[in-house]
């Protein structure tokens, strides 16, 4: 028998070191334009855009606490802010400001699909761990930010986030059910039962429900029992789940190729 041995080496890549270190974000984009987040160890007040030979081609310090990134349909960014949001495309930032003085807005999740951005949206600027009632829909067509309520009494998590394959909005509320909102409409569309009720801990590194989404099925996490769970989105049905030896926390997987 003839061996044949391949040697794989690590995939090229760059590097780019910031001005000051920052809890912050890098993310790249198709044509190798790099969008950074400004700040320091102490505050974090925009960002900066560089293109493929690290030359700055973009700025906007109008992005108080900058927080969370995605990206939506054309490659188009959106970093959270304070006061709502910041985002870069065709090569310039754009602030969509909330209607509100304090409407932060930090963890999002972005499609391929949809121009729309699902993000969270807290309003009280003094609570010590605040539990949002409302979500952002930001439409990087239109530059515009919507605020939609949740149903009565029911929260959610930065963990309960995520994008069905179609470009819908999916949301894990404390109800136990995972609400589907149409991104385009602007509202819940569904609610289907998957966990039990729950209560989001005070610690926000203490296990809650979590979400990940691949293909046509979410795979949810549920503390309480140990499980994960496997959500049919084109049925709204729990078609699986199984027993794990520790509780879950976080939730990742790959996803396909397409």
């Amino acid at each position: 028998m003839r061996c044949v041995h391949v040697r794989v080496g690590k995939p090229a890549g760059s590097q780019y070191k910031t001005a000051q270190p920052q809890h912050g974000v890098a993310v790249e984009l198709g044509d190798g334009t790099l969008v950074v987040t400004l700040g320091t160890e102490e505050s974090r007040p925009g960002a900066i855009a560089l293109d493929k030979d690290g030359k700055e081609i973009a700025r906007s310090e109008e992005c108080t606490g900058v927080h969370g990134e995605a990206v939506a349909q054309g490659d188009v960014v959106r970093l959270g802010c304070k006061d709502g949001v910041l985002v870069f495309k065709n090569g310039a930032f754009v602030k969509v400001k909330s209607e509100r003085a304090y409407g932060a807005v930090a963890t999002q999740v972005g499609s391929g699909a949809s121009p729309v951005l699902l993000g969270d949206y807290k309003i009280d600027s003094d609570a010590e761990r605040e539990f949002p009632e409302q979500f952002a829909l930001i439409d990087t067509a239109a530059n515009s930010l919507k605020v939609v309520p949740m149903p009565e009494g029911v929260s959610y998590s930065f963990r309960s986030l995520g994008r069905g394959p179609r470009g819908e909005g999916l949301i894990v509320g404390t109800d136990g059910k995972m609400h589907v909102v149409d991104p385009a409409a602007g509202e819940i569309t569904n609610a289907w039962p998957v966990v039990a009720a729950w209560k989001e801990p005070m610690n926000w590194q203490e296990p809650r429900p979590a979400l990940f989404v691949r293909d046509d099925a979410a795979y949810i996490t549920e503390p309480a029992t140990k499980q994960v769970h496997r959500l049919d989105l084109a049925t709204g049905k729990v078609v699986g789940s199984v027993e794990l030896p520790a509780i879950p926390n976080e939730i990742r997987g790959t996803l396909s190729a397409h």
